[in-house]
């Protein structure tokens, strides 16, 4: 156990996870996944969580229940707030991406214990047997042996030195940030270099579901949402075609696929402007979540939701869900100054 982890395994024996809970008990915590694996994939083993094993969200939801929370949809969320009602210990969770892990781990326990949530896809990836390009990014490096690793952005040669995870953790995110910068014809573009050293067959836990897998979730347990068509960055697309073809498109495509109305949006790696939040709004959907960390509230911007990432470790969960990881971060950000 790291000093970290005892240091909030003391916080939670002394009550003070506990205290927080209660003051922020009419708040609501909108949990932040991505995919719920077996427990027997380890691929991220030593990596930050994007995915989280099934036994760490089933604990997840025990702590959640057994300390009185209840789950509720992003509508019945998005209704409340707009009938000035209250919330007390309401939960919703959301999942980026839409992967098949979701459907076949999470689902199952979410009907078990009554959660309710929200799966934002991406239109364009669904039913296709192609990862999400942040998902080839992570795969190819992550199988990479160690050693140099060469790169050509923009017809520049960028070399990177892969030797331990600190290393392989900064090569996909700086890769990530690279491609953020350009349109999604570019971000293609650059990925054929990488075809001739790319696996035949993608981690399973990579996959995103199927349509048919998506139309037969119960809504009233897991709603459809969007997470664009394409997964780009929505503030480097400079035509107003193509924000629109992302935003707007992306919902009818679900719309007119699953027969379900789509009203409930996720920012791409929580990147928006005001120009994006705008097309947002006129593409009418009535909410859209970013990466921000906090509660949301009656009083919380419909179109700037912020979200709690919901990390394996129980005791990170449990400071997270609270509110003690917020004072936390406040008091560090003080002390740092």
């Amino acid at each position: 156990m790291n000093l970290r982890i005892r240091f909030l395994w003391l916080v939670d024996i002394l009550g003070i996870n506990a205290i927080l809970r209660r003051l922020n008990r009419r708040k609501v915590i909108l949990l932040w996944y991505h995919g719920i694996c077996d427990d027997s994939f380890n691929q991220l083993n030593d990596y930050y969580e994007k995915f989280i094993s099934k036994s760490s969200f089933i604990r997840q939801m025990e702590y959640l229940k057994r300390k009185g929370y209840s789950f509720i949809t992003m509508t019945e969320y998005v209704n409340t707030k707009k009938n000035n009602g209250e919330f007390n210990k309401n939960v919703v969770l959301t999942f980026d991406d839409g992967f098949r892990n979701v459907i076949k781990n999470a689902y199952p326990v979410m009907k078990e214990y009554n959660a309710k949530g929200c799966l934002y896809v991406v239109s364009d990836n669904t039913d296709n047997d192609t990862l999400l390009w942040s998902d080839r990014v992570e795969t190819l490096i992550r199988s990479h042996e160690q050693g140099s690793f060469q790169f050509n952005f923009q017809g520049k040669s960028i070399t990177y030195m892969l030797t331990d995870k600190k290393s392989y953790e900064y090569a996909i995110q700086d890769i990530k940030e690279k491609f953020r910068s350009i349109s999604n014809k570019e971000i293609l573009e650059h990925l054929k270099q990488f075809i001739s050293t790319e696996k035949e067959s993608p981690p399973q836990e990579f996959v995103l579901a199927s349509w048919e897998e998506i139309k037969e979730l119960d809504a009233d347990v897991l709603e459809i949402g969007s997470h664009t068509r394409t997964h780009p960055n929505c503030t480097s697309l400079a035509d107003d075609k193509e924000l629109e073809d992302e935003i707007l498109h992306s919902k009818r495509d679900i719309e007119d696929i699953t027969g379900r109305k789509v009203e409930h949006f996720c920012y791409p790696a929580g990147l928006y402007n005001e120009r994006v939040l705008d097309e947002v709004k006129a593409s009418g959907y009535q909410s859209a979540v970013t990466i921000e960390y906090g509660f949301v509230d009656k009083n919380s911007d419909l179109y700037q939701l912020k979200r709690i990432e919901a990390l394996a470790s129980l005791p990170i969960f449990k400071s997270r869900v609270s509110g003690t990881y917020g004072v936390l971060r406040f008091l560090g950000q003080i002390f740092r100054k």
